[in-house]
């Protein structure tokens, strides 16, 4: 009855401890694999930067203008996705309501 008890807790601490520590080591190994010049990443340490050179196990990560830090491959902890600039907070493509063509007027009266 105790060994019972002891392989549920060792599938249990599998479950919880190494399966998804193995799910993150596999999604940044495509990561790494997936990392081209011209990326903006973040490293491990928080160093954000541009990508300007590859080799085999270093990265050439560009910090500033003239500023380029080298780094291992495996230390770049993510792809930065820009995030969209938006002009004064104005959407060019939707007409006012009550606008010509608006269906959301029609029907109403002031």
């Amino acid at each position: 009855m105790s060994i019972f008890f002891i392989i549920i807790l060792f599938a249990v601490a599998w479950a919880v401890l190494i399966l998804p520590k193995q799910r993150e080591l596999k999604r940044h190994n495509a990561l790494v694999a997936s990392l081209q010049v011209g990326d903006e990443v973040m490293s491990g340490s928080g160093l954000y930067g541009t990508l300007v050179q590859l080799a085999e196990d270093t990265v050439v990560l560009q910090v500033a203008p003239g500023v380029e830090l080298k780094l291992a491959r495996r230390a770049i902890a993510a792809k930065v996705v820009p995030t969209p600039v938006v002009d004064s907070g104005t959407v060019v493509d939707t007409p006012p309501l009550g606008a010509a063509g608006d269906d959301s007027s029609e029907g109403t009266e002031p």
